[in-house]
């Protein structure tokens, strides 16, 4: 899944926060350590507060959520699936378990709001930890021309390579879900065991869909359990 962009005073920022084991210096200070501008400093914090890594009190010094390393895989954040489970320190492993190009037809089972007789690569992916898998994804990534396309790819790489589009925000739905004899096929697990069903819609900012997916994950080893940082706001 993708990292979020980052500028440098955000990465300076971000050493501090790993260093800091209470509360990080003022902003002056800040902007002194970064070399940044204070309105530079303060925009970053407010964005490093949006992603949970720290928490801001007026009249108080900025304080780092010393519990987001422990937190997994983050689901309000967008990375590849490769990139979590190496840095949960495990080994991954991405087998391509299929890929077509299809025109999409009125069917019951569809998971997207694509025009029927869209033209979409199709894939489904297996990522394994450690030898075991994991997730099973199906992505729907609509194409706009005839150009060669990597289906391992990451998919909202795909997406620009297929569509041109920049995938700015993803909708994500949550389900459980049996889990049906194709996907348990896939993974190696008994169907009709309970799981957790991630619908995604990922479009750009000029809200045109970059892709569709829908993954389903078996029982995650530790370090990978999905977890949702927000901002609490009392009344």
């Amino acid at each position: 899944m993708r990292v979020p962009e980052q500028d440098p005073v955000i990465d300076r920022l971000l050493a501090l926060w790993s260093e800091s084991d209470r509360t990080l210096p003022s902003e002056p200070r800040l902007a002194e350590l970064t070399g940044a501008s204070r309105a530079s400093v303060r925009e970053a914090l407010i964005r490093l507060e949006e992603r949970g890594y720290v928490h801001r009190t007026q009249g108080a010094r900025t304080t780092p959520n010393r519990r987001l390393p422990a937190v997994g895989r983050r689901i309000d954040e967008q990375f590849d699936h490769s990139l979590s489970i190496t840095g949960a320190g495990y080994t991954p492993h991405l087998a391509l378990v299929s890929s077509e190009r299809v025109v999409l037809a009125p069917s019951a089972t569809r998971f997207d709001d694509l025009a029927d007789g869209t033209t979409v690569l199709r894939t489904v992916k297996v990522w394994s930890v450690d030898g075991a898998p994991y997730a099973l994804a199906e992505d729907l990534v609509p194409v706009s021309s005839a150009a060669e396309l990597d289906p391992r790819s990451p998919v909202f790489d795909l997406a620009e390579a297929a569509n041109g589009v920049q995938v700015a925000w993803e909708t994500l739905w949550v389900d459980a879900v049996a889990l049906d004899e194709e996907r348990a096929a896939a993974l190696g697990a008994p169907a009709a065991i309970p799981v957790i069903e991630m619908t995604y819609c990922g479009y750009g900012a000029d809200d045109r869909v970059g892709y569709w997916s829908r993954e389903v994950q078996l029982a995650a080893p530790v370090g990978l359990r999905n977890a949702l940082i927000r901002r609490v706001h009392r009344a």
